[in-house]
């Protein structure tokens, strides 16, 4: 669904070429989500078959055909709900964490402090890469609030998960924690 309502918001800007699409896939979203070119196609086609989509091709000169994209206006009614609906949808987040923290009474607590310690010190370069591109979007004015509204997001995103890897890091620092995870704080409040 997330590709979908992506690809269908872009269109919204009007029609474009699926290079064109590709590119600022890259460039503007980069940051918020991750897609390579073969499930771009295949959704823009899906889209195609369903009628939310146009698609008719282009020939300039002697250079290949290009195929331009656009919503039809049932598409453009299905991106409004699509948008509007995703507002509300609670998706549990899903962390490669959680796997490793259902089988955390089979690993040895040294270990679980010194593989947390790395995962906090990429948490760090992330929260700076987050920030840095936040002072960017300021700096770029208000074209760009919407960027910047995400990036605050995603940097209270990963504060917490900050915050609650130093917690995992203290309670196995002390001997590690049981099963029903007691050792580590309830309030995260460090203010």
């Amino acid at each position: 669904m997330e590709l979908r309502l992506v690809i269908m918001g872009l269109l919204m800007r009007g029609p474009t070429h699926g290079y064109d699409l590709k590119q600022t896939l890259e460039k503007e979203l980069s940051p918020f989500f991750e897609v390579s070119s073969a499930p771009l196609y295949y959704t823009l086609k899906k889209l195609e078959q369903e009628g939310f989509v146009n698609k008719w091709s282009t020939v300039s000169g002697n250079r290949p055909t290009k195929y331009v994209y656009s919503l039809t206006a049932k598409g453009q009614e299905e991106i409004t709900e699509l948008m509007l609906k995703n507002i509300t949808y609670l998706h549990r987040p899903s962390f490669n964490l959680d796997i490793s923290l259902f089988f955390l009474n089979f690993l040895n607590p040294q270990d679980v402090v010194k593989t947390l310690k790395k995962r906090l010190k990429e948490l760090r370069k992330l929260r700076f890469v987050l920030d840095r591109q936040k002072k960017e979007e300021l700096a770029t004015g208000a074209a760009r609030k919407k960027e910047y509204i995400i990036m605050a997001h995603n940097i209270r995103v990963t504060e917490a998960e900050m915050e609650f890897v130093k917690d995992l890091i203290e309670a196995f620092s002390q001997g590690g924690i049981d099963i029903n995870i007691n050792g580590i704080k309830t309030n995260h409040d460090r203010r």
